[in-house]
């Protein structure tokens, strides 16, 4: 006890040496980016953090599905990385005193854990980075609009012009002299004399863990660039490098420095430590002010939730004179809601009328599926119920940003759309397989739990874990190791909800669009590949790197874990001493690993599944954006899905 309260009053001695910024609790300051960087420096390195950190990183990768696999992932990403090595090397430097602060030891390690372009494998750093380093503008991206035939060309290259977002204002009362505003509505070729689009590529390539798809990921920059967490990203350099913007027609060129946002406790070690009841005690005796725990609502979630529409816009159609798209000429429907977007579930829907006899579609279901991990799935699947007994003919499904949640919950809304997987539920089902390691051996042996996992060949759950355990051994990555017998998970309580319901219509492929960014990951991407792969619907994607190879879905792993379960795990294993961090910051990993239906011995993750068509559409909904004027780019977007669908139906039926 004595000695946890004197290493606590010496951690109090230097949590706020050089970081001269405070902030009010729940509030956003702003300050200079080179600020907000000296405090973040100013966190001394902590030998005995860092060592931790290691230690409960390497013991937890040890259960990594992909472990093997990442020494030489192949086509078509070919990723190579020893993590385990590069671990290990970390722990030498750690060691020899490599580090001059712990923000230096925090990149290395995001650096390293960003190698494997895994969003099921994400690190972030403790609360007391708590910054954002931001632009004052946002991209609006788009192909031109040919005049003569109204539509975007595939041969034209996006182009990118400088939009208003919610900080320009902000910047403006801490840059008085910015040319910003000057500036907005202008075409920019190149940042920091590299093209817009090679750039915003390339850095995503070295900071982006949202998807191993290159146009994915190009798609998440494109606003991610411009407001970047420093708990998320390595912000290296920001403070001394302002943002060089070159505007075509030779308008010139301007330096934008960077803005930092902040939140109470930057700097502070208090905020950065786990929480130590002995040392909050010894505060309390001492007098002084205890340091709340960290809010949870200042420390973003690993895959922040996606920016919800604006319902009102959305429902009245696109501004037409707002300027943010090519077109002028942009039609309006008639839009009835059916739920609204800011249900109490994660699912909206609206119908569209859409008075196309020809095509044989009088009324359009958009449905927006925001999330898989609704605060309760019964609502989301009432509201999916409602949705789906309007009158319909033609179906369009938002998949954009989905990150993911239930698995079983997306299966389920794929077995209420589609006829095949209604009357057949094990069509949707999946190989899964988890990789040997010491713990879960040790696991197994103790407690021989089956877990629930399905026997993909009785079609009933395993006997118990030594069934589905003891299974094969696999190459993967030219690495030789033991992996479990497939196994599937256990559905059948979410089969039978809605309680009662049976939908009243099924529609075929080309009439069922699935809309996605490539973002749609975990659950939303067994949701969009399976019907994918089986032919079942039609999916639309939307941006990427124009031209190139996309993919309809990210981090298609499987299920994830943390030190948090690892630590149960072991406990009722009888091991009483799993790492844990001495550090508040979050960190997950992809566990078990989801093997594609096509092709069955390739991981999920490493299939690129293509879309069937694609639109050029970069207006993503971002917290630094305005949502209005995003929800006009979607409601703009979903008129040309629409219509770019009702067109083909028309020619179909014409033949």
């Amino acid at each position: 006890m004595f000695q946890a309260i004197l290493v606590f009053v010496a951690l109090l001695a230097v949590s706020r040496a050089d970081c001269n910024l405070n902030c009010p609790v729940g509030e956003a300051c702003y300050s200079s980016s080179k600020e907000v960087m000296d405090c973040m420096t100013s966190i001394p390195f902590n030998k005995e953090w860092a060592t931790a950190t290691v230690d409960v990183l390497a013991q937890s990768l040890a259960n990594y599905g992909f472990l093997a696999l990442y020494h030489n992932t192949g086509p078509p990403y070919v990723t190579k990385v020893d993590i385990m090595y590069e671990l290990a090397e970390t722990q030498s430097m750690v060691n020899s005193g490599a580090f001059a602060s712990d923000m230096d030891f925090q990149d290395h390690v995001m650096d390293l854990i960003q190698l494997t372009e895994d969003a099921h494998t994400r690190y972030q750093k403790p609360v007391c980075y708590n910054a954002v380093f931001l632009q004052p503008f946002a991209l609006d991206m788009r192909v031109p609009v040919s005049e003569e035939a109204g539509t975007t060309s595939v041969q034209e290259e996006p182009r990118a012009y400088m939009t208003r977002n919610l900080y320009t204002d902000q910047y403006l009362l801490q840059f008085p002299d910015s040319p910003i505003e000057q500036l907005l509505g202008q075409e920019v070729t190149l940042f920091n004399g590299l093209e817009v689009t090679t750039f915003l590529s390339d850095w995503a390539d070295t900071h982006e863990t949202r998807s191993n798809n290159r146009g994915v990921r190009f798609n998440v920059a494109v606003r991610s660039f411009l407001f970047q967490s420093a708990i998320q990203y390595n912000v290296h350099g920001l403070d001394s490098t302002a943002l060089k913007v070159t505007l075509a027609n030779d308008a010139g060129s301007f330096e934008l420095p960077w803005l930092a946002s902040y939140q109470a406790g930057l700097g502070d070690v208090d905020y950065c430590a786990a929480v130590d009841p002995d040392a909050v005690s010894a505060r309390l005796q001492s007098g002084k002010q205890v340091v709340p725990p960290p809010n949870p609502l200042l420390h973003p979630e690993l895959l922040s939730p996606p920016v919800p529409l604006t319902q009102e816009r959305l429902t009245r159609g696109p501004d037409t004179k707002s300027g943010l798209r090519g077109s002028p000429d942009t039609k309006t429907h008639a839009r009835t809601v059916i739920v609204p977007a800011d249900s109490a579930s994660t699912v909206s829907c609206f119908i569209q009328q859409q008075n196309a006899p020809v095509s044989g579609v009088e009324n359009v279901l958009v449905m927006k599926v925001a999330s898989f991990a609704p605060d309760d799935f019964r609502a989301f699947l009432q509201d999916v119920e409602t949705c789906i007994t309007t009158d319909y003919d033609l179906m369009v499904i938002d998949v954009m940003q989905n990150g993911g949640g239930i698995v079983c919950l997306g299966l389920r809304l794929l077995q209420l759309l589609v006829e095949d997987y209604n009357q057949d539920p094990s069509l949707v089902q999946m190989n899964y397989d988890l990789p040997h390691s010491p713990l879960m051996d040790q696991y197994i042996e103790t407690v021989n739990s089956n877990e629930g996992y399905i026997n993909l060949e009785t079609g009933e759950p395993y006997a118990d874990g030594k069934a589905y355990y003891y299974g094969r051994n696999v190459t993967m990555g030219g690495v030789e190791h033991q992996r479990t017998n497939y196994f599937a998970l256990d559905c059948s309580d979410f089969e039978k909800l809605p309680i009662g319901f049976k939908p009243k219509k099924f529609l075929s492929p080309d009439r069922l669009l699935m809309l996605t960014d490539g973002t749609c990951g975990s659950t939303c991407a067994c949701f969009t590949k399976i019907p994918q792969e089986h032919g079942k619907a039609t999916l639309v994607g939307v941006g990427g790197l124009w031209e190139e190879a996309f993919d309809v879905s990210s981090f298609a792993g499987g299920f994830v874990s943390n030190p948090d379960v690892m630590a149960d795990i072991a406990s009722e294993s009888g091991i009483n001493n799993f790492p844990a961090f001495k550090t508040n910051q979050h960190w997950q990993f992809d566990w078990a690993i989801w093997y594609s239906q096509k092709f069955p011995t390739r991981p999920a993750q490493f299939v690129v599944t293509e879309p069937d068509f694609r639109e050029a559409f970069w207006g993503f909904p971002h917290a630094a954006v305005d949502p209005a004027v995003t929800t006009d780019m979607v409601s703009s977007l979903y008129d040309r899905v629409i219509d770019s669908a009702v067109a083909r139906l028309a020619e179909t039926n014409a033949n």
